[in-house]
């Protein structure tokens, strides 16, 4: 397909490649502690028409395509003025995609993304062995349905979108979804070398799914493993949401050997937790030697952290030279909703949360976009 051909398709996504380079170039100086006109912001922009239901946005590739190019136009138009990137979404095929390809089946509902219900290990000295040590995206699971889904996405835009990587999760998180994760957190204690071997054959599949993901773009770079810097060179992003479940200790032992080897491997980049919320779940995260953003929004869970939480968190991670990414409504909404809706956020620990490394994201109205950026004046 030629690039002429692209842009006479039937969902064009209307890119302005000058706004977008500068752009990246905010994001990449963010990241590295560099200087930059302004501060990043991402904001996606509320009010999309296009919209489809769970399972449709699983099953139908077509119309996962007329959504998400209907989104990320509507990104694009309704506030140019942000950081927003365009990128193809996997989410749609939710984390059920690494069980998928040991067997496990898909469970696809209307209202929540594509999950998985059971478990093939029940106990690791009988089971283990029913798992493979390598799968095979080309044939196994939901492989097949990515794989369909993947190069509909790059033929559709002749190739000038990216594809984000897909919900691959984490080693550990993967293993959960092998054996149950009480199970599995008892099987550390009573046998540790086995829950190793799931380990391995857990990060294996996170990485052939990956290369294989590289393989059918026929561009190692359309796949943005990193989805919130959806471009070359920020490394990978690892969704660990049971980090903070586990102790610290656990956590070295059988977790951040598994993430790390996927980061030397795909590059350092972000990795994200959903929480809950332990205090000690930071001391994981910032474990990771050489990764260059977290995620916030665990910390906020619940909007029950304190303002000295916060900035506790911001000196570790500002000492720890790690940038921060977080909704803005990560340092105001606590505010607001301990005082009651209308009270305004407190801007000086807004600007005390922006010293150092940060990339803010938002989404609601234009009205919304302009407020946000208002409070990054001066950070």
């Amino acid at each position: 397909m030629s690039r002429a051909t692209a842009v006479r398709s039937k969902h064009p996504v209307h890119i302005d490649p000058a706004r977008l380079e500068d752009s990246r170039a905010r994001l990449r100086a963010e990241i590295r502690g560099e200087s930059a006109d302004r501060r990043p912001f991402i904001f996606q922009a509320s009010g999309c028409k296009e919209q489809a239901a769970r399972d449709v946005m699983a099953l139908d590739d077509e119309r996962a395509l007329e959504v998400q190019t209907a989104r990320m136009n509507h990104y694009l138009k309704e506030f140019p003025e942000g950081d927003y990137l365009p990128s193809f979404s996997m989410v749609e095929l939710g984390q059920a995609i690494v069980p998928s390809l040991f067997g496990i089946e898909v469970i696809v509902e209307e209202k929540q993304p594509p999950y998985t219900r059971d478990r093939i290990v029940k106990d690791l000295e009988t089971d283990l062995d029913k798992l493979p040590e390598r799968i095979d995206p080309d044939t196994d699971g939901w492989g097949p349905r990515l794989r369909a889904r993947l190069e509909r996405f790059i033929e559709a835009t002749d190739g000038t979108v990216p594809v984000q990587v897909a919900d691959h999760q984490s080693p550990y998180g993967v293993a959960t979804k092998l054996m149950g994760n009480e199970d599995l957190m008892v099987a550390m204690y009573t046998a540790p070398e086995l829950v190793h071997e799931l380990m391995e054959r857990a990060t294996n599949a996170i990485s052939d799914l990956i290369h294989a993901m590289q393989r059918w773009a026929g561009d190692p770079d359309l796949i943005a493993i990193n989805p919130k810097l959806p471009f070359p060179g920020n490394g990978l992003v690892i969704w660990d949401d049971y980090i903070s479940v586990i102790s610290p200790d656990l956590h070295a032992q059988f977790c951040r050997p598994y993430n790390m080897r996927l980061y030397e491997e795909f590059g350092l980049g972000r990795l994200h937790t959903c929480g809950p919320y332990f205090p000690s779940f930071l001391d994981s995260l910032l474990s990771h030697e050489g990764i260059h953003s977290i995620d916030v929004c665990a910390y906020m869970r619940g909007f029950s952290r304190t303002r000295e939480d916060l900035l506790e968190l911001r000196r570790r991670t500002r000492e720890a030279g790690v940038a921060l990414m977080a909704d803005i409504g990560s340092f105001t909404a606590f505010e607001t909703v301990r005082e009651g809706n209308g009270i305004p956020a407190d801007r000086d620990f807004v600007r005390r949360m922006a010293d150092g490394k940060l990339v803010l994201t938002a989404g609601g109205t234009r009205e919304r976009a302009l407020e946000c950026m208002e409070w990054l004046r001066g950070t």
